[in-house]
């Protein structure tokens, strides 16, 4: 700050504060005589600040000196006030100073203008009263300074005694109001006719009267009293709280005074007192523990409930601290929770207390950090005695550690049990197979599908029972991995096909071709569901049609989708109050159905249960007699992917199938493509459709239909012009059984390729695709039938202790590879030699064996590997959840459940050896 700017500041200070000063200096004057005569000081002085000097304006000894020089280079901002007010004792030059004590004026802008200053010719040290009575003398300094200058408008206006809003008057010793400002009129409603020259105790407050008037007999008599209170009346009735500063003229034979209308915080002292009595009335009285400390853990009180609990009495409480109250071994934590309170204003905890009586307790606190009237800091602590509830938590927890461990026994039992129970059932299934391969006699031949048949149905009970106990017990948890849409609905729908056509029932699927080829699930769990609801519908449609639909409800944004997948079919429906139960465990609509149709009921519990690991539910539209539709809304992470087919040189294609749901959905999968759909209902209407204008690229025959089935359609077709046969569009032929016959029929009108219903829309287009593509075109055969195999080569080791499973394995193996090498092993150390020995191609290990089991004969096995690692496929019967991550933790490859299939195991050959397998030399 240059030194212009400080002669403008103090010199606009200076012209308020000489207004200031013609109006109180005898207010000033009556100040420094005061301070001079309570402090026992030699001199006292109040000085001002201007331009390059400083002056005096009011003095106990007038033949000091009035004016010296001030320092430019000074200024009034923060870091400089110190230095001016040192310059003080300039005034005091002809005094031997030995004692000084400068405060500093501020006026109303918060700038240092002044101070007041005392001397003394003595070494002098201030009492507490006497610092008090100093500080309150400043105080009505600053106070007449800060209430004249408090409105801007004083900058135009020299008439601070106007413009105050504090309440100035003069009173004369006979007790008349002699003049006031106008705030006296504004503050108390009266009009200055009315109270000016009346006594000054006409505008207070009845009950005041008395202290006021003794005020007034102080005053006259020549006592000073710096602040009193009392209550003025208004006009309209109101009672206003005034605080009054004061001091007599006694030359003048009057008092000066300034009053301030406090009513409001009177207000707020009283409702803190208020507030303050009815805590304490709580404090005392309320039954649970309250106590109050301090910051370093002191107690300041404790309600009458924590002294008896505790068993100390209020006098021994309050010379105590929580240190003793709190167990020894508990003593390090207090630190922390005092460090909690000051930190953060709150703490919580449990702490093992220590009664007069030595009884130990645990209680349960509440602090937080509080203030009392005065600003002390406090802390209010609530405390609950959880001793007892301590208790039963511990039994609590230790009867849970007890069901926890009964639970473990309960799953590894359950696991033995179901190991055993599937390893004979593994035989069943499996041998019952082999001979449906062989050359039956009818009788024999339906004998053997109704063992196999009960064998897959007690295999699915099981599988139920296991993952309903899985799901109670929480075990279950959800795989998420990227899978594609359309292999799974495809997958689910092949488990349950053999049943649906064999019951005649048509299959679709109806994928909504927006939805991108991949989303992030747990693909097991979610072709599980699909197929608990496919095996639901097909048990209780006896005619008619199942579709298995995906659709997209909502584009979520950042490559999430929520699609809804259903499955709806024509059986037999489901009664409206009935619709509830069903999703119940071991329920089914009506107890008869289940003497009818079997099951246990545990399929639509466990696909919910599955479905709400995934924050959704199973839910249902049922109309009785007219079928169900069961359907569930997830939100998944989807991927897209392009997929390009070359199907520009198809334009027109016709469809025939007597079944108006698959003709929609072929016409939607070829519209997408922008190819003009045709469609006939009946091999007879294809016929005449052919003769009427036969320039199609491609047509869509159904196998069965009815009068015309789809062979005896196309070889009337082609017979339509024989002449021109090169120029018939090519067919493609797709049917919802695998019959060998129909192969040969296939082949003997030169059909390109044909298809296993439910079509699957990406296969569609593969297919067409490849028809304008391939100058010959081989049959597209649905089953997963694996190639006549020849490898010499491969040499498989089977670890496996139950010989019957022994002798499956190698059965299927014959069938799928018969000329590989095999290499049998009963247990798990004699695998691992047979492995150091043979040195195998891949090894299928039991995981429970005798001696040592699967998982160590495999971790043996991966130890004592070089570089390459031979796959270790494991083979298992066993549920306990996780088994599959504690076989691959182990150093297995992959995994197989018992009862194992040859299929599945076929496709595991392919999986880790390649289709290498088959066409070795």
């Amino acid at each position: 700050m240059n030194n212009n700017h400080i002669s403008t500041v103090q010199d606009q200070s200076l012209s308020r504060l000489r207004a200031l000063n013609n109006l109180y200096k005898d207010i000033f004057d009556f100040l420094i005589y005061s301070v001079s005569e309570m402090l026992n000081i030699g001199l006292c002085t109040i000085t001002i600040f201007k331009e390059s000097e400083v002056y005096v304006i009011a003095t106990t000894d007038d033949s000091i000196r009035k004016i010296w020089p001030l320092d430019p280079a000074l200024n009034t901002e923060e870091e400089d006030k110190g230095k001016l007010l040192n310059l003080a004792p300039h005034s005091a030059e002809k005094f031997n100073v030995k004692f000084s004590r400068s405060l500093p004026i501020i006026d109303y802008k918060g700038t240092l203008v002044g101070s007041l200053n005392i001397f003394d010719d003595k070494e002098k040290t201030l009492t507490q009263s006497e610092n008090k009575f100093l500080a309150k003398a400043i105080y009505q300094v600053n106070f007449l300074v800060a209430s004249k200058f408090r409105d801007q408008r004083l900058e135009k206006h020299d008439n601070l005694f106007t413009l105050s809003n504090d309440l100035i008057g003069i009173i004369s010793f006979n007790g008349l109001l002699i003049t006031h400002n106008p705030s006296f009129t504004h503050t108390l409603g009266w009009s200055s006719e009315k109270i000016l020259h009346s006594p000054f105790t006409a505008i207070i407050h009845e009950d005041d009267l008395d202290e006021t008037a003794k005020v007034i007999q102080k005053l006259m008599k020549g006592e000073s009293v710096v602040n009193f209170t009392n209550r003025g009346k208004t006009k309209g009735g109101d009672i206003k709280w005034m605080e009054w500063t004061s001091t007599p003229d006694m030359d003048a034979e009057v008092i000066l005074t300034i009053g301030r209308d406090v009513t409001e915080f009177v207000k707020r002292e009283q409702l803190l007192e208020k507030s303050e009595q009815k805590f304490h009335n709580l404090f005392n009285n309320v039954k649970g523990i309250l106590s109050i400390h301090d910051l370093e853990g002191n107690f300041i009180e404790v309600n009458p409930a924590g002294l008896a609990a505790s068993e100390y009495s209020e006098q021994e409480m309050k010379q105590s601290s929580i240190y003793d109250l709190v167990a020894a071994d508990r003593k390090d934590k207090i630190e922390e929770y005092l460090s909690a309170v000051r930190d953060y204003g709150k703490a919580s905890g449990e702490m093992t207390i220590i009664k007069k009586s030595g009884k130990k307790e645990v209680w349960y606190f509440m602090s937080t950090l509080d203030e009392d009237e005065t600003g002390n800091k406090r802390v209010l602590t609530n405390v609950i005695d959880i001793s007892e509830r301590k208790i039963l938590a511990d039994e609590l927890l230790k009867a849970k550690e007890e069901a926890e461990e009964a639970l473990k026994v309960k799953s590894q039992f359950i696991a033995n049990m179901s190991h055993e129970i599937r390893t004979p059932l593994n035989g069943i299934i499996g041998f019952t197979e082999l001979a449906l391969a062989t050359k039956l006699e009818e009788t024999q031949k339906q004998y053997l599908e109704i063992i196999n048949q009960s064998g897959v149905a007690l295999y699915n009970i099981i599988n139920d029972i296991l993952d309903f106990s899985k799901i109670e017990s929480n075990k279950m948890k959800l795989e998420i991995d990227k899978v594609d849409v359309e292999e799974v609905v495809s997958e689910a729908f092949n488990i349950v096909s053999f049943g649906i056509n064999k019951k005649g029932l048509e299959m679709l699927i109806d994928i909504d071709h927006n939805i991108p080829p991949y989303i992030w699930a747990d693909a097991t769990r979610l072709k599980q569901i699909l197929v608990h609801l496919l095996g639901n519908a097909l048990k209780f449609t006896e005619k008619g049609e199942i579709k298995l639909y995906v659709t997209i409800l909502e584009d979520c944004g950042n490559n999430k989708m929520r699609l809804r997948f259903g499955i709806s079919d024509t059986g037999i429906g489901i009664h409206k109050d009935k619709q509830k139960e069903i999703f119940s465990a071991f329920t089914q609509e009506d107890g008869s159905i289940t003497k009818r149709y079997g099951g246990t009921g545990l399929g639509l519990t466990i696909s919910n249960k599955l479905l709400a690991l995934g924050n959704s539910n199973l839910q249902l539209e049922s109309e009785q007699g007219k079928g169900s539709d069961f359907y569930f809304d997830v939100e998944f992470k989807v991927e897209k992917e392009d997929i390009v087919n070359s199907l520009e040189d198809i334009k027109r294609v016709l469809i025939v199938d007597d079944n108006e749901n698959t003709r929609k959905i072929l016409r939607r999968m070829l519209e997408i493509k922008n190819i003009e759909v045709e469609e006939a209902d009946s091999g007879l209407k294809a016929l005449l459709i052919m003769m009427d204008q036969p320039n199609f690229d491609v047509i869509i025959m159904d196998y069965h239909m009815p009068v015309m089935d789809g062979i005896e359609t196309i070889g009337k077709i082609k017979g339509l012009a024989p002449s021109q046969s090169c120029e018939i569009p090519f067919i493609v032929l797709y049917n919802s059984s695998d019959d060998d016959q129909l192969q040969a029929a296939c082949d003997e009108l030169e059909v390109e390729s044909r298809l296993v219903k439910p079509i699957r829309m990406r296969q569609m287009y593969q297919t067409l695709s490849g028809l304008k593509n391939l100058a010959v075109v081989q049959p597209i055969i649905a089953k997963n039938e694996i190639s006549e195999p020849s490898c010499p080569h491969l040499k498989i080791l089977i670890a496996e202790d139950n010989e019957i499973n022994m002798q499956l394995t190698k059965l299927f193996l014959q069938g799928l590879v018969p000329n590989a090498a095999v290499v049998e092993a009963l247990n798990g150390a004699e695998a691992v030699e047979k492995y150091t020995q043979e040195k195998p191609d891949i090894v299928l290990m039991d995981v429970q064996m005798p001696i040592t089991n699967g998982l160590e004969a495999t971790r043996q096995i991966r130890a004592s590997e070089d570089e390459v690692e031979v796959p270790i496929i494991a083979l298992t019967a066993g549920s306990l959840p996780g088994e599959k991550e504690r076989c691959l933790d182990a150093g297995m490859t992959d995994f197989l459940a018992k009862p194992l299939l040859q299929q599945s195991l076929g496709n595991m050959l392919t999986k880790w050896l390649g289709e290498t397998i088959y066409n070795q030399p």
